[in-house]
Parts: C-alpha cells; sequence; structure tokens
C-alpha cells in the first residue's frame, strides 16, 4: 500500500477513469457551439428589444432568412428570368418539403423585382424564410441545390449563414491548430530536454487535462447554460498545452536539477515544495485572471471563464499525475540524457538583467515612455464585422460579397426599426406619423433605401399624399373657374341685353297709350253728353211737331246742339281712331318686346280694344250714315213741312240707332280703357321686375368676379401648400384605409394586431463597418426624437438588425472590457501581493504587464496594416491580447521573483546578486517557456481566423516583449528598492 501511494498509482488511475469518461460524455461540441456559442446581447439592449418585437410581430415564428444569390458576368436575359421562375415556382410548390414558409422573388411584380435585380442587371436575389432548426446550414444549402440555375453562378448567404460558416472555419482552424501544437512541442521538448520521453509525458499529462478540461466545460455548457463561444475550444487547446507545457518544463526542469543531488522520491519532495509551489502560486493567478471574467455582463467575454476551469484542472493533473511519472520513470524520463548536475542558465537574461542593475531609472524611463506613447496610439477604430472572419473564397462569402458589389451594400442584411403601441396602428394619425418618420429616414444621407408600411416599394405611394390630393383640387378648381367664366359671361350678355331692351321707354308708350285710351274715355262720355243732349232734342222735334210751323225757328235753335252733339261725336270719332290706331302700334311694340312672356294677358287685353275700336267704329259709320240724312231732313223740314212727318220719325229712329250705337261705343271705350290701364300697371310692375333683374344680374356678375378672385387666392395658396412640405404629408381619406394594395402593406409591415409595425432601412455601407455603426447611432437617435413630436410618442421603439447588433456589441465590450480588465488587474494584485509579500512587485508587474499589452496591440495594428493590409484589428483581438498576456506574462513574473525568493532565503541580505542569478537561472526556463508558448499562438495563424491570427501575433509581440522587458524592470527595481552598501559594485561588471 506504501509502494502505492509512493509512487502516486492513484493519480495514474484516476485521471486515466476521468479521462474515459470525459470522452463518453462529451457532447457534440459543432452542434453545442451552433446553439449557444453566438453572441449573446443583453436583454436591455437596443438590438434584442427590437428583436424580441420583431418575433413578437412575425407570424412565422422561429424562422430565418436566406438570400439565394444569381449572378451572370453578362446580363440576365429573359431566359435566364424565366428559368430562375421556374425553379422558384417548383420549390413553392414543395414548401413543406424543404421547410419554406415565405418567397419573395421577382415573380411578385414589377415593384418587387426592380428590388430584386440590381441595375447592371448581372445579379438576381431571391429571398427564402425556413424553419429555424438544428440543421440550418443544411437546409439552406438543400433549397440552393434545388434553385440551382444551369449557366447561372448560384450562391446562398445570410447572416446566419456566415456565422455558422465562421464557426465552422474556427472548427477546421482548431483542427490544424491542435496538429501543429502537438508537433511543435514534441520539437522543442526534445530540443530543450534532448529526451524523447519528456515530450510524450508533457503531452500525455496535458491531453489528459484537455479532455477532462474539454468535457467538463461542454456539459456545463449543455446542462447548465455554462458560456461558451466560437473561440473557448481554441483557447482551451491554447491555454492549456501552452501554459501546461510551461510549467511542466519547470517541474521537469527542477527534477532534473535534484535528481543530481539523490533519488527520484527525495527530488519529487523538493519539486513539491519549490516548483510545485511557484505553479499553484502562478496557476492560481492565472485562475485568478481568467475567472475575473465571469465578472463581465457581456456573455462572449464570460465564455473564457472556460479557461479558469481548464487551468483548475490542469493544475490537479499536474500536480498529482506528473509526480506518478516521476516517480515511475525516475531518471529514464530524460534518457537517452545522463548527466543531471548541469544546471541550465540563461546568458541573455544574465545580460539584460545587469542592464538594469547598471542604469536603473535609465531604462525604467525609456521604457515607460515607449509604454506611455504606445498607450496613446493604440488603435481605437476594431473591426466588428464576422464575414471577415470567413475566406473569401468561401461560397457563402462569395454570395455575401457579389449581392454587396451589385446593390447597396446593406441589401442582404437591413437595418430595421420596431415601433409598437397599445392600439392599433393602421388609423390615418398614426400612419401620416409612420410615413413622417420614413421621409425622415430617408434623408440620411447615408440611408440607400426605406421600405414601410406606407413605403412598401420604397418609394411614395403618390395618391396618398396632399400634393397629389391637392393636385386633383387645384384641376376641379381651375375647371370651376372654366364654369364661372362661362356663366359670368352669359349673365353679363343677358344683362347686356336687358340694358339694350330700353323697357322704360317702352312703359313710357304704353303710359302714353293708357293717358290717350283715358282721353278717348273722356271724349266718350263728352259723346254721350251731346247724345243725350240729341235725343232730348229729338223728342222736343217729335214733341214739338205739331208746333213745327209756328215754331220753326225753334227747330233751328233745337237743331244747332245737334249739330253741335254731330260735331263733337265727329271729333270724337277721328281722336279714337287715332288712339285706337296708336294703341294698336303701341301693342305690337309691346308684343315684340315681352316676346312670350305674360303672352296670354296682353293678347286679350289687344283683343278687347280691338273689339272696343271696331264696335266705336261701327257706330260712328251709322252715326256718319244719320248725320246726312239728319241734315237732309232739316233741308226737307226747311224745304217744306209736308215731309216733316216722316222725317221726325226718322230721326226718332236714327236716334235710337244713335243710342244703341253709343251704348256700344261706351261699352267699347270702357273695354279698352280698362285693358290699358290694366296693361299699364303691369307694365309698370314688369319694368320694376326688369329692373330688379338688371340690378341683380349686374351683382351676380360682380359676385361670380369675387368668388373667381377667391378662388385665385385659395389656387395660390394650394398651390403653395403642394410645393411645401406640407405638400409631402400622407392623407389617407378614411375610406381608402381598407384598400387591398394598403392590407397587403400591413400584412407585411405590421403585426397581425396591428399594434407593431416594422421599417426597414438599407444603408450605403457596409453593414458591418465602422462608417454603418456611427451612422445608425445617429439614426436611432433621429427616429426616437422624430417618434417624440408625433402620435407615437408613448410608442416602445427599438432598432435592430446586424449594424444595431454591432453598435451594441461596440458600447458593451468598450464598457466591460474596461469593467472586466480592471477586475481581473485587481484579482492578480491581491494574489500577487500574497504571493510576493511585497507591496511594490505587484505594482511593478502589473505596470510592466499593462505596458507591454499597450505595445503589443499597438505593434500588431501596424504589422496587419502594413503586412496583411487589414486597416483594423477585430473587436475581441484587444480582450484576448489583454487577458492572455496579463495571464501568462504574470506566470514569469512570479516563476522570477519565487527563484529570487529562493536565493533570498538561502543568503538573504544580498538582493541585487539574488536577482541577477535568479534572472541567470529562471531565464532559461522562461526562454524555453515563452519558444514554446509563442509557437503554440503561433500554430493559430494558419487556421485562416483573423481573430485568431491577430491575437497569436499581438500574443507573440507581447512575449517576445516581456521576455526583454521583464528582467531589465524586475532588476532595476530590485536595484532602486534594496540599494545598500552590500548591494553596490553587485551585477556592474559585464
Amino acid at each position: 500500500m506504501g509502494w502505492l501511494k509512493k509512487n502516486h498509482i492513484a493519480a495514474i488511475i484516476v485521471w486515466l477513469v476521468l479521462a474515459v469518461v470525459a470522452v463518453v460524455t462529451l457532447p457534440n461540441i459543432s452542434t453545442l457551439v451552433r446553439q449557444q456559442g453566438h453572441v449573446i446581447l443583453p436583454a436591455s439592449s437596443e438590438s434584442t428589444r427590437a428583436n424580441r418585437l420583431a418575433r413578437e410581430m412575425s407570424t412565422e415564428k422561429n424562422t430565418n432568412s436566406i438570400v439565394v444569390v444569381y449572378h451572370k458576368d453578362g446580363k440576365l436575359n429573359a431566359d435566364d428570368q424565366q428559368q430562375i421562375n421556374r425553379k422558384v415556382k417548383v420549390l413553392d410548390e414543395h414548401r413543406n418539403r424543404y421547410n419554406v414558409t415565405r418567397i419573395t422573388s421577382a415573380r411578385d411584380g414589377q415593384e418587387v423585382a426592380n428590388q430584386l435585380i440590381s441595375k447592371n442587371r448581372q445579379t438576381e436575389l431571391v429571398t427564402v424564410n425556413i424553419k429555424d432548426t438544428a440543421e440550418f446550414d443544411h437546409q439552406a444549402q438543400r433549397v440552393k441545390r434545388q434553385l440551382k440555375v444551369k449557366g447561372l453562378q448560384t450562391y446562398v448567404t445570410s447572416d446566419d449563414l456566415l456565422s455558422d460558416e465562421f464557426s465552422n472555419t474556427t472548427e477546421k482552424g482548431i483542427q490544424k491548430t491542435e496538429i501543429i501544437v502537438i508537433i511543435f512541442i514534441f520539437v522543442v521538448l526534445v530540443l530543450v530536454f534532448r529526451s524523447v520521453i519528456i515530450p510524450l509525458v508533457s503531452l500525455l499529462t496535458v491531453g489528459i487535462a484537455m479532455i477532462v478540461s474539454l468535457s467538463l466545460v461542454m456539459n456545463l455548457a449543455k446542462y447548465a447554460n455554462f458560456p461558451i463561444s466560437d473561440f473557448t475550444q481554441v483557447f482551451l487547446v491554447i491555454i492549456l498545452f501552452g501554459v501546461g507545457t510551461d510549467y511542466n518544463i519547470l517541474l521537469y526542469d527542477k527534477f532534473k536539477e535534484e535528481l543530481g543531488k539523490g533519488n527520484q522520491y527525495q527530488a519529487i519532495n523538493v519539486v513539491k515544495q519549490s516548483a510545485g509551489r511557484t505553479i499553484i502560486y502562478s496557476g492560481l493567478s492565472v485562475f485568478i485572471g481568467f475567472a475575473a471574467l465571469s465578472f463581465a455582463k457581456f456573455s462572449f467575454y464570460q465564455s473564457a471563464v472556460s479557461c479558469s476551469v481548464g487551468v483548475l484542472v490542469l493544475l490537479a493533473v499536474l500536480l498529482t499525475l506528473n509526480y506518478f511519472f516521476m516517480a515511475v520513470l525516475g531518471r529514464k524520463m530524460f534518457w537517452p540524457a545522463k548527466n543531471f548536475q548541469i544546471q541550465q542558465s540563461s546568458k541573455v537574461w544574465h545580460f539584460l538583467a545587469q542592464r538594469g542593475l547598471h542604469h536603473p531609472l535609465l531604462y525604467m524611463v525609456i521604457l515607460a515612455g515607449i509604454a506611455a506613447t504606445a498607450m496613446i496610439n493604440t488603435p481605437h477604430l476594431l473591426n466588428y464585422n464576422s464575414a471577415d472572419e470567413v475566406p473569401n473564397s468561401n461560397s457563402i462569402k462569395q454570395g455575401y460579397l457579389i449581392a454587396q458589389r451589385d446593390f447597396s451594400k446593406g441589401k442582404v442584411s437591413p437595418t430595421t426599426i420596431d415601433i409598437k403601441l397599445d392600439h392599433p396602428l393602421d388609423n390615418q394619425k398614426d400612419l401620416a406619423a409612420i410615413d413622417q418618420i420614413t421621409n425622415t429616414i430617408k434623408k440620411n444621407p447615408n440611408v440607400k433605401a426605406v421600405n414601410s408600411v406606407t413605403q412598401p416599394t420604397g418609394k411614395p405611394i403618390k395618391q396618398l399624399y396632399v400634393k397629389d390630393q391637392l393636385k386633383t383640387v387645384l384641376r376641379g378648381l381651375d375647371e370651376s373657374q372654366s364654369g364661372l367664366t362661362t356663366i359670368r359671361s352669359g349673365l353679363q350678355d343677358a344683362s347686356d341685353q336687358i340694358g339694350r331692351a330700353n323697357i322704360r321707354e317702352s312703359v313710357k308708350q304704353v303710359q302714353e297709350l293708357a293717358n290717350g285710351s283715358q282721353r278717348l274715355a273722356n271724349a266718350n262720355s263728352q259723346f254721350n253728353g251731346g247724345l243725350n243732349q240729341y235725343i232730348t232734342g229729338t223728342n222736343r222735334y217729335i214733341q214739338g211737331t205739331s208746333q213745327l210751323t209756328s215754331g220753326i225757328g225753334q227747330l233751328r235753335v233745337g237743331v244747332n246742339p245737334f249739330a253741335t252733339g254731330i260735331g263733337q261725336v265727329t271729333a270724337a270719332s277721328q281722336q279714337l281712331n287715332q288712339q285706337v290706331a296708336t294703341v294698336n302700334s303701341q301693342i305690337q311694340r309691346l308684343n315684340q318686346l315681352i316676346n312670350n312672356q305674360t303672352s296670354g294677358s296682353y293678347a286679350t287685353m289687344s283683343m278687347q280694344l280691338s273689339q272696343g275700336t271696331g264696335r266705336l267704329t261701327s257706330a260712328l259709320t251709322a252715326i256718319n250714315q244719320q248725320v246726312p240724312v239728319l241734315e237732309n231732313g232739316i233741308d226737307q223740314l226747311a224745304a217744306g213741312g209736308s215731309q216733316l212727318d216722316q222725317a221726325g220719325s226718322q230721326l226718332y229712329a236714327g236716334g235710337s240707332t244713335l243710342a244703341s250705337s253709343s251704348q256700344q261705343l261706351g261699352s267699347g271705350i270702357s273695354q279698352v280703357n280698362g285693358g290699358v290701364q290694366q296693361l299699364n300697371q303691369q307694365l309698370q310692375g314688369m319694368a320694376g321686375q326688369v329692373s330688379q333683374l338688371e340690378t341683380g344680374l349686374n351683382q351676380a356678375v360682380n359676385g361670380l368676379a369675387k368668388v373667381q378672385a377667391g378662388i385665385n387666392q385659395v389656387q395660390a395658396y394650394l398651390g403653395e401648400l403642394k410645393n411645401s412640405p406640407a405638400g409631402n404629408q400622407l392623407n389617407i381619406p378614411r375610406n381608402e384605409l381598407g384598400n387591398h394594395q394598403l392590407v397587403d402593406s400591413y400584412n407585411v409591415y405590421m403585426s397581425k394586431n396591428r399594434h407593431i409595425t416594422q421599417i426597414s432601412v438599407t444603408l450605403k455601407d457596409d453593414p458591418s463597418s465602422h462608417a454603418a455603426t456611427q451612422a445608425v447611432k445617429q439614426l436611432t437617435q433621429d427616429v426616437k426624437a422624430q417618434v417624440k413630436v408625433t402620435s407615437l410618442s408613448k410608442a416602445q421603439v427599438a432598432v435592430g438588425g446586424q449594424t444595431s447588433q454591432i453598435a451594441d456589441l461596440e458600447k458593451l465590450s468598450q464598457s466591460d472590457f474596461s469593467r472586466t480588465a480592471m477586475i481581473m488587474i485587481v484579482g492578480i494584485g491581491i494574489a500577487l501581493l500574497i504571493f510576493t509579500r511585497s507591496v511594490l512587485q505587484p505594482i511593478v508587474i502589473i505596470t510592466t504587464l499593462i505596458g507591454t499589452y499597450y505595445t503589443a496591440i499597438g505593434l500588431t495594428a501596424v504589422i496587419m496594416r502594413q503586412l496583411l493590409h487589414e486597416s483594423m484589428l477585430t473587436w475581441n483581438t484587444p480582450l484576448f491580447t489583454f487577458i492572455m498576456l496579463i495571464a501568462l506574462g504574470v506566470d514569469y513574473s512570479i516563476f522570477l521573483m519565487m527563484r529570487y525568493r529562493d536565493e533570498e532565503l538561502v543568503a538573504p541580505g544580498n538582493q541585487v546578486k539574488h536577482i541577477l542569478q535568479a534572472a541567470t537561472v529562471i531565464g532559461a526556463v522562461v526562454m524555453s517557456a515563452i519558444v514554446i508558448l509563442s509557437g503554440t499562438f503561433a500554430a493559430l495563424i494558419p487556421s485562416g481566423v483573423m481573430t485568431l491570427i491577430q491575437v497569436a501575433i499581438a500574443v507573440i509581440i507581447g512575449l517576445i516583449i516581456l521576455l526583454t522587458v521583464l528582467p531589465i524592470i524586475m532588476a532595476a527595481y530590485v536595484k532602486l528598492t534594496y540599494d545598500s552598501a552590500v548591494n553596490r559594485g553587485v551585477g556592474m561588471k559585464s
């Protein structure tokens, strides 16, 4: 039992069992990394909130979009287009077979075709939404095979595919790295120890630590959501093989040294107390450095905590399993080497330490100046484009580059703006606000195109805008003006015709007719008076026939009134005839004037007047016929009395006829006078109405002129409004909100309940570029400011897409880098404070490491720019470089200072001598360790992953700097700190 314990048999058994268990329980690393290894931003970040709103909006849950890229060196022709359409149609018919949920292609209409076919007509895009599963990349390739068109270059690409391809590239790079690392370490260890057993033992112990650590980390990720990333495995390989080999070199070197003094068991005890203790201190410092990353908020940075798990497992393996091989193999470990008395030393570190002791202040100032210069010139612009990690020869990357070249660079990865309110957005006010935001975004000089619910094709729907609607209104007003001009002209003509008709003169003539009619009536009265006198005379004549003989003189006196009456009647008859002629003339003129107006009443009055004058004419004719008779009677009376009785009878008969005719004449005159008076009254009234009509027409003409002037003002105002910014406002009539074109747009750019809308923004620059990131930052500010002054002021607003993720990543990575670096430095500082039992030593060591980091990162940026033509470092290069250099650099500092402490313990009081001796002895180990670690990191360069290449270069440069400055600075520190009479002159000789 003692033999088992003495030879550490339990160690080999336990670790072999754990190794077997680790291999058996190791999950599928590729699948696990694809599922959990992507960069995950905090839930509070802008892009994460936007993604959450986008998922809430989408009716297609758990889907991812891919872009199929068709390209031809010449222009795509009609036949090419038909082939593409046929392929798309077949895919559409077999959606379920390929897990396709939606296809957008040129088949969807000319507007869509304009967006999916490049201007040079060499490239056409088809977007396909696929259900997101664990085999998303395989599904994408199946779709590609289905859509492949003979004679056209066919690619499939997307952000997710590029991310998966980055994982594939990293995985392949890790496989290369592992092989190179193993070969390199084996060769170096053979050269260092002149043995083939040592490399095998070292690789076996580190290999077991690697297998157990990797299985433990991956199982923690699978069952406990432990943070991992694409770089988890590669960094475990680098750290464990690099640091593990360094620790093994320290152990084996000390073991070999002690074997020259005794047997292997004694040597093991010494190794445990010295090298074992140093490794524990060093390993714990590395552990603290990586464990500090658990305080990071960024899951990607937290994934480096896996290295702390690996370091703990590594320490457990190396400090147990190595003792088994030392005990069992003893001196055979170094076969075929046989000389165990020679202690290795480093002339380089001896020389550098002497320089530090000789001019401590000078070297301190020089090195501080270099570090300060490097710090000031540290590159601040970093590359966040994950596509750069994928080689350009990759087909997915080629499709991505072709789409960027022939379309806008942001075509494949648009930025999205998600807006959510607690009520539906498909109303006039909110749609107008969305359109206002859309137009604001379009004014951004970094924006190529904008698609939204009101502008689904990237262009406004003209008929929905005030400008276009005002065009219609102005066109109607022009037509109204033309109609009003016609009406005004007609009214003016009517007014002019009424004016020319001279109604007042015609009324005046009718008045004269009425006056003549009245005079005729008066004459008739006189005639009746004369007739009465005639009848009276006749009666007297009849009564006085008996007195005829005696009263012939009286007869003549009686005849005189009759003659006078006859004269009056004759005069009246002539006057009446004249008046009748005048009346007839006036009636004819009146009929011409009034045409058809009130023609019925005037015709009646004319008829009455004509009848009256007819009767009057008949009566006058009768009277005129009777007058000669009367005169003959008088003559006969005068001539002979014999005929007196006969004449009296005739006279009586003529008087009766005359009386009858007089009655007819009076009746006719009354009718004429009544009709003329009535006509006069109506014409007087009509004259007033015509005057009013003329006035009204003139007022209407003037009113229309004012209306037209007002319309002119309205037209001028609306014209200015149309050409003003207000003309660009959306104005959807309420009855158009359900228009099928708008409903189609709602279905694409709004959620089903219409509470969420999305605006798609295509940037001019590469979505992953610094310019695009700055543009999205400004865009985010502008949109949120714009939303506050619209009806959407209470909405949730979030900007998503690749560029927004990069902006969040940049903000988070920079803040988390500073925070994590501070935690790491403090943690390591405390560990150093405990291990070294000094306050100044940790400060000097950490300051040296920080200066080394800035110098290394600056030189790396120069090398990448000048030799590899990369203008920027990748965004995670600075952090990983910092972690590696601080964590690994502290190892070598501890190696040196622990050796210094051992020397001080042997002969205390001569610190300068002891630091020089420690640097000389440990220098060989550190140089071997740095060569091993540098070679290990150099194995990352063939991986083809830009981040790994840059980290490798930076760490190698940093290790070379540490190899140079560490002995100088620590020697100078000791010189300045412990300078005394005893120390003066020690190490001054070269």
